[in-house]
């Protein structure tokens, strides 16, 4: 865990859990009321995304004694919530990752029932959720509503590759963080080191069409 300004400090993740995650930061967004201390308000974001308005509406949305807000009904034919962008009232959410997971191996529930807030999670840990504007966490598609776009297909993420109907807007924003020096050159050769970006990125082809 990273503070600004501060050194980095090792999270209260088991290994087991650690492992368990879907991606490198999966299940580390139940961590994230423990790090507040368990006060006040706190935003959780998927790394894939690009918000086009002022977060602070998001943070003061009115969460109507609510323990949660994210997109209601975010998958087709599935009572489950998108908790990609997630508004968590710290107070109220304590996640036992050790005991969520312990009932995962027991089969009561499943890794993605738990991660999508599902009926049969929420039967055994009943949270209360409630919904945010969906314009707040817009899979793959950007128009005069949308105040935050998920690049969420992985075969067409721009920084990886060519193809997504909206990576010019992402290309936009990465060059203006670049302008300003929120991404450095240091940050993009790690970058490209590693493989998590493709390697044209600072001069990127258009696929065909």
């Amino acid at each position: 865990i990273e503070r600004e300004g501060q050194p980095p400090v090792l999270a209260n993740m088991s290994l087991n859990v650690k492992y368990r995650n879907y991606t490198e930061f999966s299940n580390y967004r139940w961590l994230i009321p423990e790090i507040c201390q368990y006060q006040g308000r706190a935003i959780f974001l998927d790394s894939d995304m690009v918000c086009v308005s002022d977060i602070g509406e998001f943070f003061d949305a009115p969460m109507n004694d609510c323990d949660m807000l994210a997109k209601a009904e975010a998958y087709k034919g599935n009572a489950a919530w998108g908790m990609s962008a997630v508004l968590f009232d710290c107070n109220k959410c304590r996640f036992d990752l050790e005991a969520i997971f312990a009932e995962v191996d027991q089969g009561l529930f499943t890794n993605t029932e738990f991660h999508q807030m599902a009926p049969k999670f929420l039967a055994r840990h009943p949270f209360r959720l409630g919904p945010i504007d969906p314009n707040w966490n817009s899979f793959d598609h950007f128009d005069d509503k949308t105040k935050l776009i998920h690049y969420t297909n992985l075969r067409t993420q721009p920084w990886k590759f060519s193809g997504h109907k909206f990576e010019s807007l992402w290309f936009q924003y990465f060059q203006e963080a670049r302008a300003s020096g929120l991404i450095t050159q240091q940050d993009i050769d790690k970058t490209l080191s590693r493989a998590y970006a493709r390697q044209d990125i600072l001069a990127p082809k258009k696929a065909e069409e």
